[in-house]
């Protein structure tokens, strides 16, 4: 797949002719673990990565935990990452995933063009495998290629290896040669019966090898050659047809409850609060078993996290599930609801958890999803898979449109886009932000207005989309159009999310004609609506103490006795007017800023009678 692709975006070079299209290419860094490292510098040089003691059996890891890396108490190093968006339908929530990127979320510095080199890999910790033969030692995993992302080529491997202890080598006793998805996660299980291996000491890992694409235009190089492994098992007393396990096991990720959108903002919400709900709730799960099995209940959990609210409950009765079998779950006729409050933005956190057998593995019977309501709409689930744009001979001055049905009337006052690094980034290349109408056939009509001179500008992941402002806020009232006019040929890298499909509300023109998209995706572009506040227009309120500023991790506010209340928010936005962190302010009277970044934040209190102060402070 991907020598297809670098293949037919080479050709463009040199094919004068070629037509104007849109396309996706894959993305060189992992956002979301770049912007993890962002927050949390010294994660990795503070982990430790020794192991004291030999583990003994058994080994086990189906990878069901919030962590981007694989568990310290039983892996040696972090070069895969851990999530469950990159492949679908495997044994049970999380996969560990293989790539070109290394524990940065970037490109290998040995990566090499068209030929193979070692990338990530996986190894346990030293294991007690002081054993006979007679005791039957397997180890067992299940594998996949590709998934939703790019797929190796046959030059490229998966492959495991074990170490002998007493001799110090590493032996590969198992590979798989890179191809597409091949619909199923496949099953393999290993006898472990060489005396070399039966020591204390022992450790397996699994290596992949993948390629870059074409050397002639090196800044093709993107993010490759994916695979993904699940429930990796290692036990005594086990057999070659030990291929079932006694789990039922949640494994997709929970989705918006919201009908279009995975974000809108609070305040649009709060004046149409039935407009947008989805009236079903749905999870996925699998029988790993081979009896038919019994799910006590189905538990719902909706939390209010601005705390203004008490906690929702609901049961969704029990299930039977035949062995071996993927089912869902649907819980038709909602019985959520999200309680209006005075909060400007406001977060709820949706838990699903099922009951089974007491010996069911409890770890992967929860799931739980963040359902956000900012200043914002958003199709996207904040993560990209990809990076979106229009490339081609007549692409100079193309327009990408993107459709948004607003819940209220309010005023649009900027744009997030997401950026991705990949192919030939056009950072120096400007772009104009477009407003188009709605036109009776539903697609991009009039222009509303036009805001230009701007570039891309690169950051990662959700909260770190670049936000645009407007240089005055424009009223809508109705359906319109968001998106860009490039000024070259230059592709602009949007992000694009393959985990949600909106590509009927993206239409692009390249010859006087709108096409609409046929790639099923989101790109992520986010119209912002409200009030953007600007570091350099605040206008401070004396009566608002805050110190000591600068500040290093603990900031004090005190207001007058006579406007304080029993529940005071804390808002605190970005010089560029993003909300960075939201809460209420403690019994002491502070505020942890431990994990802002250095730089100059605006900070909005709000008292219970709906007064607002604003100040400025500086983290040093």
């Amino acid at each position: 797949m991907k020598n297809i692709i670098f293949s037919f975006l080479i050709s463009i070079f040199f094919s004068f002719q070629l037509s104007a299209q849109e396309y996706v290419t894959g993305t060189s860094v992992n956002g979301q673990i770049k912007l993890f490292l962002e927050n949390n510098p010294e994660y990795y040089t503070s982990r430790d990565k020794s192991s004291k003691e030999s583990l003994e059996l058994p080994f086990w890891d189906d990878f069901s935990y919030s962590s981007i890396d694989p568990n310290p108490l039983i892996w040696a190093n972090y070069d895969v990452y851990i999530n469950n968006t990159l492949a679908t339908d495997p044994p049970s929530y999380g996969i560990a995933t293989f790539d070109a990127a290394n524990v940065r979320g970037e490109i290998y510095d040995h990566a090499e063009y068209e030929t193979p080199f070692i990338a990530d890999s996986l190894t346990s910790h030293p294991i007690n495998l002081n054993y006979s033969a007679e005791d039957n030692i397997y180890l067992s995993f299940f594998y996949k290629a590709q998934g939703i992302v790019d797929a190796p080529e046959e030059t490229d491997s998966l492959i495991l290896e074990f170490y002998a202890s007493e001799d110090n080598e590493w032996e590969m006793v198992w590979f798989a040669e890179g191809e597409t998805d091949p619909g199923q996660f496949e099953f393999v299980i290993l006898k472990i019966e060489d005396e070399k291996f039966l020591k204390d000491g022992f450790k397996f890992r699994f290596k992949n090898y993948a390629s870059l694409g074409s050397s002639t235009y090196p800044s093709l190089a993107v993010n490759c050659d994916f695979w993904h492994i699940d429930y990796v098992y290692l036990n005594k007393n086990r057999s070659e047809n030990d291929i079932i396990f006694h789990d039922i096991a949640l494994n997709k990720p929970l989705t918006s409850l919201l009908e279009d959108y995975e974000a809108i903002p609070w305040t649009h919400y709060k004046e149409n609060p039935t407009a947008q709900l989805n009236n079903e709730i749905s999870i996925q799960y699998k029988n790993n078993d081979n009896i038919v099995r019994l799910i006590d209940s189905i538990n719902f959990k909706l939390k209010d996290l601005s705390g203004n609210s008490t906690i929702q409950k609901a049961e969704g009765g029990t299930r039977t599930v035949q062995p071996a079998v993927q089912e869902s779950f649907t819980y038709v006729n909602n019985p959520f609801s999200f309680p209006l409050n005075d909060e400007e933005f406001c977060d709820f956190e949706l838990n699903v958890k099922i009951v089974t057998d007491s010996y069911d593995s409890a770890q992967n019977n929860s799931i739980s999803y963040t359902q956000k309501f900012r200043d914002y709409y958003a199709y996207d689930d904040g993560s990209a898979e990809a990076g979106y744009g229009i490339y081609g001979n007549g692409t100079k001055f193309g327009t990408v449109a993107y459709l948004f049905d607003p819940l209220a009337e309010d005023e649009i006052i900027g744009v997030y886009m997401y950026f991705t690094h990949a192919f030939l980034e056009a950072s120096q290349d400007y772009f104009w932000i477009y407003l188009w109408e709605k036109n009776e056939f539903g697609e991009p009509g009039d222009t509303i207005r036009t805001f230009e001179g701007f570039k891309p500008e690169y950051e990662y992941e959700l909260n770190k989309f670049h936000f645009y402002e407007f240089d005055e806020p424009i009223s809508i009232d109705r359906p319109f159009f968001i998106g860009w006019m490039q000024t070259t040929e230059d592709k602009l890298n949007i992000g694009f999310d393959y985990n949600t499909v909106n590509n009927d509300k993206l239409y692009y023109n390249t010859s006087g004609d709108w096409v609409q998209s046929s790639i099923e995706g989101s790109v992520m572009i986010r119209p912002a609506f409200g009030t953007f506040y600007s570091a350099i227009n605040v206008k401070e309120d004396q009566s608002l103490k805050i110190y000591p500023n600068p500040v290093n991790d603990k900031l004090f506010i005190d207001l007058p006795y006579s406007l304080n209340s029993n529940k005071i928010t804390v808002n605190i936005f970005d010089i560029q007017g993003r909300l960075i962190q939201n809460g209420s302010l403690n019994n002491n009277n502070y505020i942890n800023t431990d994990k802002l970044k250095k730089g100059i934040y605006i900070i909005k209190i709000i008292n219970d009678k709906n007064q607002t102060f604003h100040s400025k402070f500086i983290k040093q």
